[in-house]
């Protein structure tokens, strides 16, 4: 299926919410014409995955394909590393604050 012409890409799955598509991030340098310093640079792709394998966190190695929809040109060709990601609620992270706050104000009195 691949003829060897096509871009690949290895990257972060950054958002997997949507119906098999991925969000991968890609880091790249650029060096700066004029000062000669490298400046890290990032992009993001939409990628099509077909079967939902990939997860948040994930480190995925991506194919350009033929366009599969407005922005999506890229499909998942493998995960190379599973990422590890806690699971948490913005409301859960801000009751768990809160406790240890009340716990070290209480502490210190």
């Amino acid at each position: 299926m691949t003829s060897g012409l096509q871009k690949q890409r290895t990257g972060t799955v950054v958002s997997d919410k949507m119906d098999k598509t991925i969000t991968v991030e890609f880091y790249w340098s650029q060096r700066d014409r004029l000062i000669g310093k490298s400046r890290r640079r990032v992009t993001r792709f939409l990628a099509h995955d077909e079967n939902n394998q990939a997860h948040l966190g994930d480190v995925v190695r991506i194919e350009e394909t033929r366009p599969l929809s407005r922005r999506k040109r890229w499909r998942l060709i493998e995960i190379l590393q599973v990422g590890d990601v806690a699971d948490f609620q913005p409301s859960e992270l801000s009751t768990t604050i809160e406790t240890t706050e009340t716990e070290q104000s209480t502490g210190t009195e």
